[in-house]
């Protein structure tokens, strides 16, 4: 028989942001939306990477508006609101262009539950509209209703510069939703207010603290390939380590895991096969394509990548210390928490290959402090854990059957 919430038209919003982490998120979530009976849309940033994932779904997918032009600042980004100052809301018409492009797809899709990952032109669109809202993220860019936004700088300052970013994108969100005779914000961050709120890691290391209404999600992350990580040997201990070809430092920090005291496994896809090569060894592999790494985390000593959000989490959840390696802001501010709570290492200027190579074995011969602060935060968020697609599909049973 068919209960309340089946036959539902969900509508899934993506539109800021580059990793391959929104598209998974989604793709666990949809799967288990469908099998509850339910429809859903998907409009996505990116859409050029969504087939493997969404191909044997019957899931709608649809462009999601998206702003084209380059704008850059003269320093560094310092918080959401220069984010979105970059991507169109620096003026009215504009941005008053991407709301009505959004409009035109909650028109056309004419949804009974919006989810939100990134989607700040989105909510903007649907803030009049009295249907059940989801918000998911990481807790990077996901503020909390009527507090302010987090200054994203690796040492915050006392001078103003983000509240006054704030209040120009608030006067230009204002400007729209006057313009729709719809009410205005108090707060820029009001804009996030929404029925339910799922951020995939741990409390300890969301950017916002205090959620009212958050799940906080750190079970299994969706897979996105089944092919296994190979060590070269059972010798221990092991090193997993996930590394992206851009990073400036590449060479150095491949050099460096093949001659510290481990037996390593890199994963680097797309990376050029002979970068690695040359370090081949009965405790030295690697591959170039995806790998599963969370299916190996449970077999190793210590995990070395970037600070992605996913990946900190599975290595947390399997009791290993990380080093960060960050590329970009979120994943910088990712291991600063990491660093804090004492989870693992932080570098952010990668020394001389030495200085390197003795970081990696001082990690590996005395993480016993590490492991202990990681093992009490297990203790504090004990198996078994929520993750995400469930959280989503249990918020989404309840808010429509209310």
């Amino acid at each position: 028989m068919a209960t309340q919430t089946q036959g539902k038209t969900i509508l899934c919003t993506w539109e800021i942001g580059g990793e391959l982490g929104h598209i998974s998120r989604y793709s666990a979530i949809v799967k288990a939306l469908e099998s509850d009976g339910h429809h859903v849309v998907l409009a996505l940033k990116d859409l050029s990477r969504a087939y493997p994932f969404f191909c044997h779904t019957k899931a709608t997918l649809m462009q999601a508006p998206v702003w084209l032009p380059k704008v850059t600042m003269q320093r560094p980004i310092a918080c959401l609101a220069d984010t979105l100052l970059c991507l169109g809301y620096l003026e009215t018409d504009p941005l008053d262009c991407l709301v009505q492009a959004w409009e035109s797809i909650i028109n056309s899709v004419k949804p009974d539950l919006v989810i939100f990952d990134y989607a700040p032109t989105a909510m903007i669109a649907l803030r009049h509209i009295q249907i059940p809202k989801i918000l998911i993220g990481t807790g990077f860019a996901d503020p909390v209703p009527g507090r302010s936004i987090v200054d994203w700088r690796p040492y915050p300052q006392d001078d103003g510069l983000v509240a006054r970013q704030e209040e120009r994108v608030l006067q230009q969100v204002n400007a729209v939703l006057a313009r729709r005779q719809q009410p205005t914000l108090t707060q820029l961050t009001d804009l996030f207010a929404v029925d339910r709120v799922v951020i995939s890691t741990f409390p300890e290391l969301d950017l916002y603290s205090q959620r009212d209404n958050a799940d906080y999600c750190t079970g299994p992350t969706a897979k996105l390939v089944d092919t296994p990580v190979k060590f070269a040997s059972d010798a221990r201990p092991r090193i997993l380590a996930y590394l992206k070809p851009a990073h400036p430092n590449i060479e150095l920090l491949v050099t460096a895991l093949a001659r510290c005291k481990a037996n390593v496994f890199i994963a680097c896809p797309k990376g050029p096969a002979n970068l690695f090569t040359p370090h081949v060894s009965d405790r030295f592999q690697f591959s170039n394509e995806l790998v599963d790494l969370q299916g190996a985390m449970s077999d190793v000593d210590l995990f070395v990548g970037h600070g992605n959000a996913s990946s900190v989490k599975e290595s947390l959840v399997a009791g290993n210390p990380t080093v960060v390696l960050p590329i970009q802001l979120e994943q910088l501010l990712t291991g600063r928490k990491v660093q804090q709570a004492g989870f693992g290492v932080l570098v952010e200027k990668i020394p001389g290959l030495d200085e390197m190579v003795k970081l990696l074995d001082d990690l590996l011969m005395n993480g016993d402090s590490y492991r202990a602060n990681i093992q009490t935060l297990l203790e504090r968020h004990p198996a078994p854990r929520l993750c995400v697609a469930d959280a989503v599909d249990k918020a989404v049973r309840h808010l429509l059957n209310h």
